[in-house]
């Protein structure tokens, strides 16, 4: 199982400080009403639906959401618990969430899409598009737009590796989250060393995502948003996916644990991801499901691209993982996928596809810093 979990160090150093001190909050309710999709009639409703039971009751989450896609079978969505404790607003099968780093996924579909209409190479260096980066980043004229992709640039991690970035974010949220990805990247990136030489191993970066949202821009003359609008949100249909800085109180609050207490902390989620082209996409189950299943089913990107998406770099420090290109790999149980698990102080979002089962998953939970994953492998036995 891929246990990669990639949060800000804040839970376990400054977090219990912060939560304990926060002012209260204005929580808006949602203002949606209860989903109008309805799974009762899939032939495994009751055993799914057991299965849900089951995860939620072992987590401290408040909510969580479970959707799940075999090929040959009709989708499946569950929902259990809350997604607004301050409104007791339930959590459904239509609640929209932080994705968080899922978000890469998408991210490096756009940018293989434009690889493959010839707007650059996945080889170049990323100074051919932005020579405004040399002298900012130390061996700039070595890192190319793979590098950026598979985290093997040697760019930093500000989320988890720099105090400044978190202490930022946990004392002045409304302030951070005016930041875009170009500012973080002046204040966060520019003149830090490198973790190591570009393409001599892996470093998880959001860093580097930064970039390839500049370099889109760059290519194509458009906003990021634009292009992801473009070329997967709107030929997908996916009607409640998108990727903004805006204030949205259908989206599921986010909660985490201090003194024993839970709390609210969303507005250091938002601050830290919304519009953010690493982690920043907001979306539900059945979006997920729906690109999962046309990414990997081929109908976003060649086989070629494919093939480049999911080939693994050992990740450092773990077994049976590793970086793909916006990807992860996955092993739980006897099966293996790809995907990406997305955490942050207040979410645990998981999107895995299994090409030998052909079969999309999404594990969402409102609770931040690591869920239970063996329902996956649970999900998956029960679809065969």
């Amino acid at each position: 199982m891929n246990n990669s979990l990639h949060i800000p160090l804040i839970i376990f150093t400054i977090g219990t400080v912060a939560l304990a001190s926060c002012k209260t909050e204005d929580i808006a309710a949602p203002t949606y009403s209860r989903c109008a999709a309805t799974y009762t009639a899939h032939p495994l409703h009751g055993t799914y639906s057991q299965l849900l039971s089951t995860y939620h009751t072992g987590t401290e989450a408040p909510g969580s959401i479970i959707g799940i896609k075999r090929a040959g079978q009709p989708a499946w969505v569950g929902a259990a618990g809350y997604s607004n404790l301050s409104h007791r607003s339930a959590m459904d099968a239509c609640t929209p969430f932080r994705t968080a780093s899922v978000t890469k996924m998408f991210t490096a579909t756009v940018v293989m899409r434009l690889a493959e209409a010839g707007l650059f190479h996945l080889d170049d260096k990323v100074t051919v598009l932005l020579p405004e980066l040399r002298g900012r980043i130390p061996q700039i004229d070595e890192i190319t737009i793979l590098h950026l992709l598979n985290h093997t640039s040697g760019l930093g991690h500000p989320t988890d590796d720099d105090r400044d970035y978190q202490l930022g974010l946990i004392n002045n949220p409304g302030y951070f989250a005016g930041w875009n990805a170009r500012k973080r990247l002046d204040r966060f990136v520019y003149g830090k060393p490198l973790k190591h030489s570009p393409g001599t191993r892996t470093y998880y970066s959001n860093a580097g995502y930064w970039l390839l949202e500049w370099l889109v821009e760059k290519a194509t003359g458009k906003p990021f948003a634009t292009n992801l609008n473009n070329l997967i949100i709107q030929p997908l249909h996916l009607e409640n996916t998108y990727i903004a800085k805006q204030p949205n109180p259908d989206v599921a609050r986010g909660y985490n644990k201090t003194g024993g207490l839970l709390k609210d902390v969303t507005v250091w989620d938002a601050a830290d991801s919304d519009g953010d082209p690493a982690s920043g996409i907001i979306s539900t189950a059945t979006d997920l499901l729906t690109f999962g299943e046309a990414l990997f089913g081929g109908r976003l990107v060649n086989e070629e691209s494919l093939n480049m998406m999911t080939s693994i770099l050992p990740g450092p420090d773990c077994d049976n993982c590793g970086y793909g290109l916006g990807m992860e790999a996955w092993v739980t149980g006897p099966f293996s996928g790809y995907g990406m698990n997305g955490s942050s102080l207040g979410v645990d979002a998981n999107l895995i596809y299994f090409p030998e089962q052909q079969t999309a998953i999404v594990v969402f939970s409102n609770y931040g810093g690591g869920n239970r994953k063996d329902v996956i492998e649970a999900f998956i036995r029960a679809s065969a």
